[in-house]
């Protein structure tokens, strides 16, 4: 790491990147950099293969990044009251750093593994930062690399989602799904792939009968409110669903798609 440059001001251009992160509108898909908070998350930024292009430190807290920068990217430490100023909310976590946007990968670019059988993720419409973070964390805790990004689901790179993820998007592989209907059909057939529902629909198959029989499959979870699209679900292989007690009706989404990771992860060791 080369040394710390000291800032005074929140005014100053090189922070142009950090400033205002509260209260710009614009929507996070289309910038082309995007914002890394918090120690743990920063630092699995800089393990990363991204373009990083600076880190931020409150004033007195080098500590925090030391060794784990890479030699030409600039750390800027700023005073806290500046800090706050220039992000536009009481900024704590210490450190924050500026990547720039990786594209997602095309959907045709899936390619499975070699050996035992894989699982995918497909979310489809989901539209909670917290949400997307959740389930990219739990796919990396279980294995599960490969994640599809359908249309209005909420944007994987933006701060409230990396931080939730607790930094495993920077490990996990993201194609765009621009079309699910058709584009996961292309996919069961050229890779033989069940593609799963999570539904509540009363004639799906309950979880704990399901069986993958070692094959590979996406599992698809759609939007908080309104669940997968009929459309979706009629293009599906499989559905399934998890049987509730005590009156429960629904679970909020990143818990069920964890429960049904874990379920099909599962039947993959035993």
């Amino acid at each position: 790491m080369d040394e710390i440059v000291t800032l005074h001001e929140a005014a100053d251009p090189r922070l142009e990147n950090y400033r205002n992160l509260r209260w710009n509108r614009n929507p996070d898909t289309k910038t082309h950099n995007f914002i890394v908070e918090g120690r743990y998350c920063v630092e699995r930024l800089l393990r990363s293969n991204l373009t990083v292009h600076s880190v931020l430190l409150t004033e007195g807290r080098a500590q925090m990044i030391h060794e784990h920068v890479p030699a030409m990217v600039p750390v800027y430490s700023l005073p806290l009251p500046e800090m706050q100023k220039l992000v536009g909310f009481d900024f704590h976590r210490g450190v924050m750093a500026c990547a720039s946007r990786p594209p997602l990968h095309e959907f045709t670019s899936f390619k499975l593994e070699d050996g035992r059988s894989k699982l995918a993720i497909a979310m489809l419409g989901i539209s909670e930062r917290e949400n997307v973070g959740s389930i990219m964390r739990t796919s990396a805790a279980l294995g599960v690399k490969h994640i599809f990004i359908g249309p209005q689901t909420a944007d994987p790179y933006a701060r409230r989602t990396i931080r939730v993820s607790m930094g495993s998007v920077f490990s996990l592989k993201l194609y765009e799904l621009s079309d699910p209907s058709s584009q996961l059909q292309t996919l069961a057939n050229q890779h033989q792939l069940r593609t799963i529902v999570s539904t509540l629909a009363t004639d799906a198959t309950p979880l704990r009968d399901f069986r993958l029989a070692r094959q590979s499959g996406i599992l698809i979870a759609g939007n908080e409110a309104k669940g997968v699209a009929k459309e979706i679900q009629k293009i599906a292989t499989d559905r399934v669903t998890i049987p509730m007690q005590m009156g429960t009706d629904s679970l909020n989404v990143a818990i069920a798609t964890a429960i049904c990771l874990h379920e099909l992860t599962q039947q993959r060791i035993d």
